[in-house]
């Protein structure tokens, strides 16, 4: 199929994209303003489970082109998805070697990457081998000016009298002083202490700070390393990959603080009265919440024709495994039993086993099998071209095994799951006219795609899909494009049983007009059911001008979901009051924990209008062909409006206007300007989202969102002053500057009359702000 849309490699190199994958995203509002993967063939072929492709250096690549919207339906793919073929050099090859560092520019935070490949081409033979490596240190609460949280935090511990008075007389007498207060003495941690042991600790404490032991941002660090390898055997081009990635996060929870009495008599009170005992933990020991993954797994394809159909085999394989620590705090019941029981084995001063702290873990391992199988053929030549047909068809195996527990030494919870699935689609794409045919008339391009799919999965009924596309280019610089499709959704194997992980969730609690930081789970729910879509979807292209240099678009999309699987939504009011057995409470109304799992909806309604404009100005220099390595220019700007947005979470309940009190925008604008050539460029794009509301009884918060601005640039030397000598330092170097939030802008928030609330400040809204990222690459 011809292409809509193509990049040469002037115009890719301009852009400079170190992957494939990083120029897809740079290329994304001219390939598919909507936001899906697009589908991925390579010199005009599938790629299968194959991804590989993506790691590859944009180098690698001849030129980039865009197929027309009814391409998806000839490769067995949704119809709204758009086909990018990646056409190859025909000889290639490339080492190289990446080193960056980030940080943020309020600081606080930094990290780094480092990463090594080997690219080669040759012909129908292509491999790869890339590894990396990267980290970024957790953002902690002390490096931004927020305000203290409430109680006392001491880094030893301390005793107090019960109302905050005097502790003892006879401390006070001895001390020759009022004593509130009182340190842990040292003695302590061996035995009982006498009176005398805390007349030298009298008054005194080991204040902290308690924002040093806890993070706004955990942590996080990465391996990976891929290999791929593409040849042909006989008539066939068979494509195998390997790959294996290992995943982590750190975060600190604060300092676990706990506040038990001693009472009078107990072999551990030297005091006729009871006591206050206030100590940490374990000293300066914060809570954890760490995660971390680790996964292995590998993909064969097969590609060529038989028996006159373009056929794509291929097999994947993957195996995973997490493990979730969350710990919550003290189990301050607990010690106040052992307190109370006078055990002489428990010194409430001294060192506390690790029983004690409330903490729970969650293990989970799951392995994935799964293969597919695409052909395609043109069945019969009609008047305005071949009638293609493809079929495809799926089956994948996975299971899961999840091992839930906490530190209090009961039995784990053990889940475990298996779930088959199956499904087969089959596309018709056919032509009615083409522009020029007078035998057809003068009706221009006009086709139609039609598809059915059905699916079935264990314990769950077969699904059906339907889909019906037309396309119409009444002239060569007109198309219009309209798609109905109806289909029948169950839930994934992954929404159904992936890894339950437990963290805290820093929100706004409306219904308390504060800030909470709940403990957030998410993960696998298997009570999720199956539901229903229809979706609507018209757009028209003009294309005005010649070489695909000015492209205008305007669309409508409308889509209506019975019982849909959705992800669980801002915690509103009306969310809360549709959902109360997902929220926790403690008796004082504070927010303590939230199943934000998936969940099931009602009815999900959303219509909108998009529109957007594209220019692409390739230099022309001083005549018509393009001087090489001439300034290319750039520019996309992509608008939405969202018409109709309502969400009935159950039958019977009131239907809930996300537009009208709900805190959803109803446009969003974003915009990318992209100057350069071979050798240096810089590009900026941003992102802006019109002022919403959320309803709270008589205390409605206003949104305001900025225009946020990102901003990146690439300068190569050799380029720009010369090939230098080969093997010199600045030889095939390669220096790239990014910037993330540019003007440091943040979501304000405020009250009716202009105030903000509690918890809304700059540094809490957004803690990370501007980040600046800059990398070294060097090709050998």
């Amino acid at each position: 199929m011809a292409a809509e849309t193509e990049f040469g490699e002037e115009e890719i190199a301009s852009h400079g994209a170190d992957s494939i994958q990083e120029l897809l995203g740079r290329l994304a509002p001219f390939i598919n303003d909507g936001g899906d993967v697009p589908v991925i063939l390579i010199n005009g072929k599938p790629v299968g489970f194959d991804r590989s492709i993506l790691s590859y250096p944009a180098e690698a690549l001849e030129r980039l082109a865009v197929l027309k919207p009814e391409a998806a339906a000839q490769y067995g793919e949704a119809a709204r998805k758009r086909v990018v073929n990646l056409v190859l050099k025909k000889n290639f090859s490339m080492l190289n070697v990446d080193a960056g560092a980030n940080f943020a520019t309020a600081g606080g935070q930094y990290g780094g990457n480092l990463s090594a490949g080997r690219s080669a081409i040759s012909g129908d033979t292509r491999w790869n081998v890339q590894a990396r490596i990267s980290g970024d240190t957790g953002l902690r609460k002390d490096a931004r000016n927020i305000p203290q949280p409430a109680g006392r935090f001491d880094s030893v511990g301390f005793v107090s009298g019960i109302n905050g008075g005097e502790i003892d007389p006879a401390l006070s007498l001895a001390a020759g002083g009022l004593v509130t207060v009182a340190g842990i003495p040292t003695g302590a941690m061996a035995g009982g202490p006498a009176l005398a042991d805390f007349v030298t600790t009298a008054g005194e404490l080991h204040g902290v700070d308690p924002h040093v032991y806890e993070t706004f941002q955990s942590s996080r660090r990465n391996m990976s390393m891929n290999v791929g390898v593409t040849r042909p055997v006989g008539d066939f081009s068979v494509s195998l990959n390997v790959n294996a990635n290992k995943n982590g996060s750190d975060g600190l929870r604060g300092l676990p603080m706990a506040s038990v009495v001693i009472p009078t008599g107990s072999p551990w009170s030297p005091f006729a009265e009871d006591v206050l005992l206030t100590r940490p933990f374990a000293g300066e020991r914060a809570l954890r919440s760490d995660n971390s993954s680790k996964s292995i797994g590998g993909s064969l394809s097969l590609n060529g024709s038989i028996g006159g159909w373009q056929t794509s085999l291929g097999v994947n394989y993957s195996r995973n495994w997490s493990d979730n620590l969350f710990e919550t705090g003290v189990d301050v019941d607990r010690v106040q039993q052992l307190i109370d029981a006078a055990d002489t084995a428990f010194n409430p001063y001294g060192v506390w086993d690790d029983s004690l702290l409330r903490s729970n873990r969650n293990r989970t391992r799951g392995e994935n099998l799964s293969g597919q199988i695409r052909v395609q053929k043109s069945i019969i030549d009609l008047p305005a071209g071949p009638l293609t047909s493809s079929f495809s068809v799926n089956a994948s195996r996975g299971s899961s095994e999840s091992r839930r527990s906490d530190n209090r030494g009961g039995p784990a919870e053990v889940y475990k799951s298996t779930n088959r699935q199956m499904d087969g689609q089959l596309s018709l794409s056919v032509p009615i006219s083409r522009q020029g045919d007078a035998e057809i008339g003068p009706l221009g391009d006009l086709s139609v795609d039609l598809s059915m799919s059905g699916q079935a999965m264990s314990n769950s009924p077969l699904q059906t899909l339907f889909n019906g596309t037309l396309s119409w280019s009444p002239l060569p610089m007109v198309q219009f494009r309209a798609s109905l499709d109806y289909s029948e959704v169950s839930p994934s194997f992954e929404l159904l049983t992936g890894p339950i992980v437990t963290a805290v969730n820093r929100i706004f609690d409306y219904a308390r007009g504060e800030v909470a930081e709940p403990v957030w789970i998410t993960g696998g729910n298997p009570d999720l059911g199956r539901g229903s879509r229809q979706g609507l979807t018209l757009d028209a292209t003009v294309r005005p001008l010649d070489n695909q240099v000015l492209s205008l678009n305007i669309g409508y999309r409308q889509a209506v979901a019975k019982g849909a699987v959705s992800s669980f939504p801002e915690l509103t009011p009306v969310i809360e009051a549709a959902f109360p057995e997902r929220v926790t409470r403690d008796a004082a109304g504070r927010l303590i924990a939230v199943d934000a799992r998936s969940i099931n909806l009602a009815r999900d309604t959303d219509a909108g209008l998009s529109s957007g404009i594209a220019l692409r100005l390739p230099g022309r220099g001083g005549g018509k062909v393009a001087p090489e390595n001439a300034l290319q220019f750039s520019v996309a700007l992509n608008h939405s409006m969202r018409i109709k947005s309502q969400l009935q979470t159950r039958a019977g309940v009131p239907v809930i206007d996300r537009l009208e009190g709900s805190g959803q925008s109803r446009h969003t604008l974003s915009m990318q300007v992209t100057v350069g050539k071979r050798g240096l460029g810089t590009s900026l794009n941003g992102s802006w989202s019109s002022p919403a509301r959320v309803s709270n009884a008589d205390r409605p918060f206003r949104f305001k969102p900025p225009m946020i601005f990102n901003a990146s640039m690439f300068f190569e030397p050799d380029h720009i002053f010369g090939q230098p000598k080969k093997g010199g330092l600045i030889s095939n170097l390669k220096l790239s500057f990014d910037v993330q939030n540019l003007f440091n802008g943040y979501r304000r928030v405020t009250l009716d009359d202009g105030s903000v609330p509690a918890g809304y400040s700059r540094e809490e809204i957004d803690p990370l702000g501007r980040v600046v990222r800059m990398t070294v690459r060097k090709r050998f």
